[in-house]
């Protein structure tokens, strides 16, 4: 399976109703007995609302994406911790409220609702943002979601009632989140807002296409791949003033198309509401190597932020609409930086050189 299809697959899956997640890999754990999340340092208890844990897994490697499950009967709540360094809370709040807002296969047709900011345990800032829906197709009758930051982690609570509608399953939510242990030192966090439609659409090219010159390419695997080790670094120690984000209106087969600061000239492809998506934006690197060479060279970068990695795929000839992206993923990684641990390992897909 192509690394992005997984990916996606990864998010949809952990979307879905907790009662039907079959997903991922057991984490081991002692029946009722608190489990620490491995690396962010917040616990869950053994109940949770009066329902008991019965499950902890994973998605992917080194407990990056991790969720614990507590059900009784078909009422079920999930916490989900996982590692983002793309995007930001507005920007994943949205996946997830598209999630229950558009799948009406699943949950019937359910009313939008509106995002409510909140400060969570131990922070001083509102830098979560809750909602709650009321569900018309069986078997439960309202869900409601929480999602707010702890440093380079996301946590996600996911409330499904059988019995409770929309706000009365909300209302019970800062109930959950007060029942967790949460690290003793957490950092400040932007205050959240709902994502808005950007005030003007993007102009796409409709000649956008993957560079194909073989030069090109090796060049971008290499120099991709340690931009993204940088960045990666960058991401994890900045202190810069968060950015804004808001939603473009370019249709997209999956996920959706979300612009920094209003950019103009890039955006990131947010796959599912898991903290991946395919950053988009114009390659200096390039651009630079090609001056200092007396060439003009404009393309952009396209690169996959999972939890733990940041995947290199063929740089496009010009800006592309998030389906254009997508059709062009078919194409081999180049590269692959990982952004967890002591190291950052780059490696190069070796047929790029042949």
């Amino acid at each position: 399976m192509r690394n992005w299809m997984a990916a996606l697959a990864a998010g949809l899956m952990v979307a879905t109703p907790v009662a039907a997640q079959p997903v991922g890999v057991p984490v081991s754990t002692k029946a009722g007995k608190p489990y620490r999340f491995k690396h962010s340092g917040i616990t869950v208890p053994a109940e949770l609302d009066g329902m008991r844990r019965v499950d902890v897994r994973q998605l992917g490697n080194d407990e990056l994406d991790v969720f614990a499950v507590y059900q009784n009967g078909p009422d079920a709540i999930t916490v989900y911790v996982y590692r983002a360094l793309a995007g930001s809370v507005p920007v994943w709040f949205d996946r997830a409220r598209a999630s229950v807002e558009q799948r009406r296969e699943m949950f019937g047709s359910v009313a939008p609702a509106v995002p409510a900011a909140f400060t969570p345990p131990g922070q001083s800032s509102a830098s979560g943002l809750m909602a709650g829906w009321t569900l018309k197709k069986a078997p439960y009758r309202g869900t409601a979601l929480a999602i707010l930051p702890v440093g380079d982690w996301l946590v996600k609570v996911r409330y499904s009632s059988s019995k409770l509608d929309g706000a009365a399953v909300a209302a019970r939510v800062p109930a959950v989140l007060g029942a967790l242990e949460w690290p003793k030192a957490i950092p400040s966090a932007a205050a959240a807002a709902p994502v808005t439609d950007c005030a003007a659409p993007l102009a796409f090219s409709p000649a956008a296409a993957p560079v194909t010159d073989a030069k090109i390419l090796q060049s971008a695997a290499l120099t991709g791949g340690l931009v993204a080790a940088a960045e990666g670094e960058k991401k994890a120690a900045s202190t810069a003033p968060a950015p804004t984000w808001c939603r473009d209106p370019a249709p997209a087969q999956m996920g959706a198309a979300y612009r920094r600061d209003g950019a103009t000239d890039g955006y990131l492809l947010a796959i599912s509401d898991s903290g991946r998506g395919f950053a988009v934006e114009p390659d200096v690197i390039a651009r630079e190597l090609g001056e200092a060479e007396g060439r003009k060279v404009q393309q952009w970068s396209v690169a996959l932020y999972e939890p733990g990695s940041i995947a290199i795929y063929a740089p496009m000839t010009a800006l592309p609409a998030p389906d254009t992206l997508i059709a062009a993923l078919n194409r081999p990684i180049l590269a692959r930086t990982t952004t967890w641990g002591k190291k950052r390992n780059v490696t190069i897909n070796p047929d790029v050189f042949k």
